[in-house]
């Protein structure tokens, strides 16, 4: 994990929980002080993680902490985070929410469901070229859910198949992967390829509930009154073509080993800026504007990171995880219970945590005893995105429910009340990938 090299101390075995209660107890009354706050929560993290190291170790604090700062922040792998975040803001304003939408809606108007199908697409496919959850939230919901309702579509599963379908965290170029990567040393290629199948899954979880409702209830659903013709279909291939050629070149340049993270996106923001001028929505102002929420969200993710780097520095040289997976092996509690229990924990950490912000703080604890389980690193990288999407969309917190009720004009009760079922579904996912976890390994494994 990082900032390994600066930890230090004696062997673990053996060692008593009573050890890191004390330091334990601090960390987490810290940590409830800065969220209760409201302050900063990188700025923060920093802090808590500096006092640990003050006050619970005799080692050069300040130059640890520096030299964290320095060496974190200089890694390649970390400047496809802007480059990812800009290519997402660039599609927003280039206008191919709209068009992609326009041309999902003949092919799928004739399945049961119809178009609230067309939104489950969207979604998916806009989330493999933005990486962010928010962003395909609020632009498909501002998009579909007006043409929806005009067609008479029922608000209520309009809304839900939007918020539920948002899968930005398992897809590339999902942020989330690579902070994990960089946060546990896994390779950041490996886990944008494991989390395809896993999305698909969930995506065919969506589509098969929001086909069964609605033969289940037909007035949910309007007839078409528009037949859809042959000339239909192929009049609506170039809407799509070309946001499945950039997701194709920035994953597929990662799958077959052409570029590497950071080159991939780059190409991304290459392919961005290409759509703009193509759509011709390139103008200063939208790219002043790309540009200023690009800086605004990468500054914010990175002072998060930052402060997890050092609290999991002093985390780890008080050897906290190795405890607790001492006391956990000494309990001999199986580990199916321990990863029920580390689930529950996500989801109540997920009514009052963003969902970035709890990786970033549980991940320096949780990794290790996860993986001292077991479990496959990769696959759990799966299964915690699950987690924080679905803290996407628990209240009171879940940002995207509020994203829905701005972006919609709906009540937040309706919004609410429909995206219980879609996140039933993704706990049902969790259970899947338990029983069978090669639905996230195999990809990996077979990756050149």
């Amino acid at each position: 994990m990082s900032g390994g090299d600066d930890r230090r101390g004696g062997s673990a075995e053996g060692g008593p929980v009573g050890e890191i209660a004390l330091p334990g107890l601090f960390i987490l009354a810290a940590l409830l002080l800065v969220l209760a706050s409201k302050f900063w929560l990188g700025i923060g993290l920093t802090v808590v993680g500096v006092l640990t190291g003050l006050i619970f170790t005799d080692v050069p604090v300040w130059d640890i902490v520096t030299r964290l700062q320095f060496s974190e922040s200089v890694s390649h792998t970390l400047l496809a985070i802007p480059m990812f975040v800009f290519m997402g803001q660039a599609l927003t304003k280039s206008g191919v929410v709209e068009r992609l939408f326009t041309g999902l809606t003949p092919w799928l108007a004739r399945f049961p469901g119809k178009l609230l199908q067309s939104n489950v697409l969207a979604c998916t496919m806009i989330s493999a070229t933005t990486g962010s959850t928010v962003a395909t939230c609020a632009t498909v919901g501002s998009t579909a859910v007006p043409e929806l309702r005009r067609r008479g579509y029922a608000p209520g599963p309009v809304v839900g198949s939007i918020g539920g379908a948002s899968l930005g965290m398992l897809i590339p170029p999902s942020l989330y992967f690579i902070l994990f990567g960089l946060m546990t040393g896994t390779s950041i290629s490996r886990l944008y390829i494991a989390g395809l199948l896993p999305a698909l899954l969930i995506q065919l979880l969506f589509m098969t509930f929001i086909g069964s409702i609605a033969l289940a209830r037909p007035g949910l659903v309007p007839a078409e009154r528009e037949p859809v013709t042959p000339r239909a279909l192929l009049a609506s291939i170039p809407s799509m073509g070309p946001v499945v050629l950039l997701a194709a070149a920035v994953l597929g340049s990662i799958y077959f080993g052409i570029a590497t993270v950071t080159e991939a996106a780059a190409v991304g923001v290459i392919g961005a800026l290409a759509l703009m001028v193509a759509f011709r929505t390139f103008t200063i102002s939208a790219l002043n504007e790309a540009l200023r929420e690009t800086i605004r969200i990468t500054g914010m993710i990175m002072l998060v990171f930052m402060g997890a780097t050092v609290i999991a520095n002093f985390i780890g040289y008080l050897q906290i995880p190795a405890h607790l997976a001492t006391a956990i092996e000494a309990a001999d509690l199986a580990p199916v219970v321990v990863l029920a229990a580390i689930v529950v924990l996500y989801l109540f950490l997920g009514t009052f945590l963003e969902g970035l912000s709890m990786m970033l703080l549980t991940l320096p604890i949780v990794f290790p005893i996860v993986t001292n389980l077991g479990y496959d690193p990769i696959w759990f990288a799966v299964v915690l995105a699950i987690l924080i999407e679905i803290s996407q969309l628990t209240p009171p917190l879940g940002f995207n429910l509020y994203v829905l009720e701005g972006a919609t004009g709906l009540p937040i009760e309706t919004v609410m009340r429909w995206q219980v079922p879609f996140v039933g579904l993704m706990l049902l996912a969790i259970v899947i990938l338990f029983v069978f976890p090669q639905i996230a390994t195999w990809l990996p494994e077979v990756m050149r």
